[in-house]
């Protein structure tokens, strides 16, 4: 009985078969966990990227925000400067005026001084010239 039967045979196709047929579900099963792996780690990671996204997103948010704050308050900072530089220029031009109109008076007081000197000359004058008459006691 060196030639195996034909149920022989046939059981050991079939054993065969059976195993083909455990080994290929065994690697259906396992391809199916490492794509299910490969899937939850892919997913994993772009998550993070996506995460890490936001977090800068939310962070460049927050930078615009202290921005704009700052550029408001830097804003209304220059419009102070310009206000009180334009009111030193005022109290510049005013100084100025005051300066003008303190030469001004000086030069009409020199002025009155002046004539009331000559006024004050010919008065003297004038009466040394009466005193003679009413010493000497001539008119001219």
């Amino acid at each position: 009985m060196s030639d195996p039967s034909l149920s022989q045979l046939l059981k050991a196709h079939n054993q065969k078969q059976a195993d083909r047929k455990r080994q290929s579900d065994q690697l259906r099963k396992d391809a199916l966990t490492a794509v299910n792996d490969l899937t939850d780690c892919l997913n994993d990671h772009l998550n993070e990227g996506v995460a890490e996204i936001f977090s800068q997103q939310k962070e460049l948010e927050q930078q615009s925000r202290k921005l704009a704050n700052q550029t408001s308050k830097y804003s209304k900072q220059t419009k102070q400067w310009l206000t009180l530089v334009d009111e030193f220029n005022t109290a510049l031009k005013e100084l100025g005026d005051v300066r003008n109109w303190a030469e001004i008076m000086e030069h009409d007081m020199r002025t009155v001084m002046a004539t009331l000197e000559f006024v004050h000359q010919g008065t003297i004058n004038g009466q040394e010239h009466v005193s003679e008459e009413q010493t000497t006691g001539h008119d001219q």
